[in-house]
């Protein structure tokens, strides 16, 4: 069995290694947040493709 040793009493590298393994991992997903976008809100992308389409 090992002996304890406190965090502040380790070095630097092990201390760095210890916090490493303890920070989270978000898998496959990315952070940010996301939401849908708003159909009824004016979209000037989608405006300006069907201005093109109708001009055809």
């Amino acid at each position: 069995m090992e002996k304890f040793i406190p965090l502040s009493k380790m070095s630097k590298k092990k201390q760095q290694e210890i916090h490493r393994l303890s920070r989270k991992d978000w898998g496959g997903i990315s952070p940010v947040t996301r939401k849908e976008k708003n159909p009824r809100a004016y979209n000037r992308a989608l405006q300006k493709a069907c201005d093109r389409k109708e001009i055809y």
